[in-house]
């Protein structure tokens, strides 16, 4: 997200009428003010205190909310839903569509661990209402430091998912460790976080996300972007396919083998 994608969150939202220019200048600045007093509410925290570059997302952050694109927490840090929520704005706004085909791979890897978990369609009962108690009640112990995508500053060792999922995730994180060691898992970038819960709907799509429900897991999402195939994204060479056969024996289902995209995205819920 960069400052001109801003000034023109800014401007839909009827609140910045300077050039769309790329300039955090003064009036922008004034404007990105006028944004976090009117969406104060929408924010993690009260943004005085941060620089200016975090600043600026989070009224990009904040307009995207106000229109109901759902950036993921208003924090100021550009994860990937933030740019998928900006995607899909510019999309809208342009008369195209952000829909992404998730259409099953015939012949697709699979293992008879998955068949434990139900169809994306059957998710409610056996999950729950997505968005309750439930979806965020099991704890991830994990067997190695995971930075966070969007600030790796910061580490997680532990994070919250469905309670039917805390023991064949924290399997699966145990299991990678054991195969490829500390040294590797970081070479390989398996260390970093993109998110577990987030009541939201599909990215690309109108129905409820498998996040909604603490059942689905991202990694490393700036290398294996939503909208990449294996072409481009770093979790589909060979050195992950270790990992992924982890993922399946634990129940998992890896989007970059059923449907050959999103390649960070693995979930318990079969299409």
């Amino acid at each position: 997200m960069n400052v001109s994608d801003i000034q023109q969150l800014l401007a839909a939202a009827g609140w910045y009428s300077g050039a769309i220019d790329g300039d955090a200048g003064a009036k922008t600045l004034q404007t990105v003010a006028q944004a976090e007093t009117a969406q104060a509410g929408a924010y993690v925290e009260p943004p005085s205190g941060w620089p200016q570059a975090r600043r600026l997302i989070g009224a990009g952050q904040a307009v995207l909310f106000q229109l109901g694109f759902e950036p993921g927490a208003v924090d100021g840090y550009a994860g990937h839903n933030t740019v998928e929520a900006l995607t899909a704005w510019q999309s809208e706004r342009a008369g195209t569509t952000s829909t992404l085909s998730r259409s099953a791979i015939v012949g697709a890897k699979s293992d008879p661990a998955q068949l434990a978990y139900p169809r994306q369609k059957d998710m409610p009962a056996f999950y729950g209402e997505a968005g309750g108690a439930q979806c965020t009640a099991g704890k991830v112990q994990l067997a190695y430091p995971m930075k966070i995508a969007w600030n790796k500053a910061q580490t997680v060792t532990r994070f919250s998912c469905h309670e039917k999922l805390s023991e064949p995730l924290t399997g699966i994180f145990r299991d990678a460790l054991a195969h490829y060691g500390q040294a590797d898992i970081e070479r390989l970038e398996l260390d970093v976080f993109g998110g577990c819960y987030n009541l939201r709907k599909m990215r690309g799509g109108a129905a409820l996300s498998v996040h909604a429900y603490g059942a689905a897991v991202d990694l490393n999402p700036e290398k294996n972007q939503l909208r990449w195939g294996a072409d481009r994204a770093q979790f589909a060479a060979e050195d992950y396919a270790a990992f992924w056969r982890i993922v399946m024996a634990h129940g998992g289902t890896p989007a970059g083998y059923a449907w050959g995209a999103d390649w960070m995205h693995f979930q318990f819920a079969r299409l």
